[in-house]
């Protein structure tokens, strides 16, 4: 038969299935196909990679043009093949390139702050002076000064790309803690946690209570945060311009929760998210 067409444009993704779609000039001649796949890891030569056997996984007999493969890594980039076969033989397709997105999750409303108030589905977080008559929970955040909340995930592998709409807030702080960071400081006030901050027209990155001074757009509108847990990293971005603020390199031991501090007005997260072309690291398919 000849060679299936990998639809690209039709095919979607969660944090851990990719559904791949193709089209076969001659599908009325094939008798199943097979789906094969495996992580793009950046090789140049796709050719020898395509080559080796023993690196893929095969998912045999499938009789329709489509198939959702499960059990993926988040934010991960994946090559498949697909093969046509028939009595005569098979033939495979070009290989197609498609990622998994991020793991999602929400704010978690046990962990904020008294004097905050989590809202739109648990996505927005906004000071309240009028929410204090929360109950007590060793989750919670309670200094007078840290006003914060955290995610309900924690993340102990993999990539992982979020964004922060940041909603008139002159005073926050974004970023990533261990479960084991204290509820009453500011994230980034000590070795557990990291954060990208500001205080007025101030802005900082800090970790164990060392700041770095940053400049960004004045006007910073929407954060996004790149995670790679295995390989030790936390990035920054001026989401909306494409533009790199910083990065932490450290050896993370424990898993990460993302956490938050708002001061005034309100932050949004938006999760679940692919990680941008332009900060994925691996190389183009040839």
């Amino acid at each position: 038969p000849n060679p299936p067409t990998i639809r690209e444009e039709l095919c979607t993704a969660s944090y851990d299935t990719i559904t791949v779609h193709w089209t076969s000039d001659d599908e009325f001649s094939v008798v199943s196909y097979e789906l094969q796949y495996t992580i793009f890891t950046g090789q140049a030569n796709v050719v020898s990679l395509c080559n080796s056997a023993d690196s893929w996984m095969i998912v045999p007999n499938i009789k329709q043009n489509h198939y959702t493969v499960h059990g993926l890594q988040s934010g991960t980039k994946y090559i498949f093949m697909v093969k046509a076969i028939n009595q005569a033989g098979s033939r495979s397709s070009e290989p197609g390139k498609l990622k998994t997105n991020s793991q999602p999750f929400k704010l978690d409303p046990k962990s904020a702050h008294r004097k905050l108030k989590v809202s739109h589905d648990n996505l927005t977080v906004e000071r309240d002076e009028s929410s204090s008559k929360k109950s007590h929970t060793p989750e919670r955040f309670t200094s007078q000064g840290s006003y914060g909340v955290a995610g309900n995930v924690f993340i102990d592998s993999g990539r992982h790309y979020w964004e922060v709409v940041i909603s008139g807030s002159t005073w926050y702080a974004i970023g990533l803690a261990y479960k084991s960071a204290p509820k009453h400081e500011w994230i980034g006030k000590n070795s557990a946690s990291w954060a990208l901050c500001r205080c007025n027209n101030n802005w900082v990155v800090r970790h164990n209570s060392k700041e770095i001074p940053i400049e960004p757009a004045p006007h910073l509108r929407r954060v996004g945060i790149l995670l790679d847990y295995d390989n030790g990293s936390i990035a920054f971005y001026d989401a909306l311009n494409s533009i790199h603020l910083y990065t932490f390199d450290v050896a993370l031991s424990q898993p990460v929760c993302p956490t938050f501090t708002v001061w005034n007005k309100c932050l949004t997260i938006i999760t679940g998210l692919p990680i941008p072309d332009h900060l994925d690291c691996t190389e183009q398919l040839p």
